[in-house]
């Protein structure tokens, strides 16, 4: 073992080092106390073996300073003293020392001490080899389960449809943090509102799963693909021979399958106005009655819903109840559209490109300066979709190591306008009604029963869409 000797007399301290260096201990020998400590800083001993009584610093008060530089002195600490004083060993023992000797010293004693001294390093050297070794595997197992977790968090994130969310914009960044603090107050609604394809569904998606810990289902309705008259059925589910054509012990409605998750409404403005007071009813008293029942049932499903940026114009058509309007807008986010945030055009189309690239084997890492010109200059009407199914169909067509502008050959640049159909009167007369139902109709099938985008593109508001669409009802049932 490695030994510091220290004693102010020099006989008694070469004598012991001569005895503990014939068994084979390396000594290192000290006169003081304070000596001593300086070189306990500087080198690595097994044991520290001192005089009680010196001058300066006592053999006690070493040992305290010893402990006060390590906590778990390496070093087991003996002491010795030519006095017998019970309470000065008392004190030796109480200030850390490992054992206490008398003077003169009882060599069999001593050869007792230092054999269970060895042991007792011997154990601490083998506890902290085995606690090295418990801290390597601790971390190395650390590692693979932070790599399974993140591993883990990909999939639900591509599960999700939020693996690569393309968030570089300062623009972005800031909306998708704002979306992020929602996700921690489930009780407060959220209304994305932004054009079509800016990814409103895919903020719903982040504002639901956070930090992807336990979220709970996410149950997503397009509310213009559902018919009005089954509209409540489907939300609140009912209750068994509520209807004819049901189910006969009933059926759970959309709210309760996403219990403890996120109920997701595409498109609110489609929701009949009927059931948006009741809606309203359940954000305020989060609670609700299935059809045909009387039990009310309480309810912690988050409510997320989307809405084009003339939502306000189906509130003045009274397509839209205000109340209902105001309390979805707490927890309102406004999606730009992409041509107003020039900044994540490029990246996102880098982003797209070797995604795409990489899932079918071709080679497009980079972008040319005309072609990337051309995608700033580009109005994007369909925003990030249409970007993003531009770049796939590329990755499909070509393979090249740079997107060049003859790619991009499936895009109108901006300013050019499409030549206008010239149309003339067909010869015989036509019934004006049926031409206006059959383009209804048309945009209907166009947009997948979306009344709100077919409205649009019709150039009609939504209620003289209903109206319309009310009046083709009543006609097709005269004429049976």
């Amino acid at each position: 073992m490695k030994i510091l000797l220290v004693d102010d007399e020099r006989e008694s301290r070469s004598f012991l080092a001569n005895y503990l260096a014939l068994h084979g201990h390396t000594i290192i020998e000290c006169d003081s106390g304070e000596e001593a400590l300086e070189v306990y800083k500087e080198n690595r001993f097994q044991m520290v073996l001192s005089d009680i009584k010196m001058s300066g610093m006592s053999g006690i008060e070493l040992i305290e300073a010893i402990k006060s530089l390590d906590r778990e002195p390496k070093a087991d600490l003996v002491l010795y003293t030519g006095f017998v004083d019970v309470s000065l060993a008392i004190s030796a023992l109480r200030a850390g020392a490992y054992d206490y000797l008398t003077k003169p010293i009882n060599f069999k004693e001593l050869t007792s001490i230092l054999e269970r001294v060895e042991e007792h390093q011997n154990l601490l050297y083998e506890n902290k080899v085995l606690t090295e070794h418990f801290d390597e595997k601790l971390k190395e197992a650390t590692r693979d389960a932070e790599h399974q977790l993140t591993h883990l968090k990909q999939l639900v994130a591509k599960q999700a449809g939020i693996e690569n969310i393309g968030v570089f914009s300062d623009v972005m960044q800031s909306l998708v943090k704002h979306a992020q603090q929602y996700h921690t107050d489930r009780m407060v609604p959220v209304l994305i509102q932004g054009e079509t394809g800016v990814g409103k569904e895919v903020i719903a998606r982040i504002i639901h799963y956070g930090n992807m810990e336990t979220p709970g289902p996410f149950v997503d309705i397009n509310c213009a693909a559902i018919s009005p008259t089954l509209f409540e059925s489907e939300l609140f589910g009912y209750e068994g021979g509520s209807f004819t054509g049901g189910v006969n012990k009933g059926q759970k409605g959309k709210f309760d399958i996403a219990a403890g998750g996120t109920l997701f409404l595409d498109e609110i403005v489609e929701l009949p106005l009927e059931l948006q007071a009741k809606l309203l009813r359940v954000l305020e008293e989060k609670s609700f009655y299935r059809v045909g029942g009387l039990k009310k049932i309480k309810t912690d499903v988050r409510i997320i819903c989307t809405a084009n940026l003339d939502f306000e114009k189906q509130i003045e058509d009274g397509m839209f109840r205000k109340d209902l309007y105001y309390r979805l807008k707490v927890g309102r986010i406004l999606i730009p559209p992409l041509r107003e945030r020039a900044d994540d055009i490029l990246p996102l189309t880098l982003m797209f490109l070797t995604d795409f690239s990489k899932r079918r084997g071709k080679h497009f890492s980079r972008i040319s300066e005309p072609a990337a010109k051309f995608l700033l200059s580009y109005q994007w009407p369909g925003n990030v979709r249409e970007l993003r199914n531009a770049i796939e169909w590329v990755s499909f067509m070509f393979d090249d190591e740079e997107l060049t502008l003859e790619h991009l050959s499936n895009l109108t640049p901006k300013g050019t306008e499409e030549k206008k159909e010239t149309r003339s009167l067909a010869p015989d007369p036509i019934n004006l009604d049926e031409h206006i139902d059959d383009l209804i109709e048309e945009a209907l099938r166009l947009y997948k029963g979306n009344k709100t985008k077919a409205a649009q593109h019709l150039g009609i508001s939504v209620r003289a869409l209903y109206y319309r669409l009310e009046r083709m009802q009543k006609n097709a049932a005269g004429k049976k």
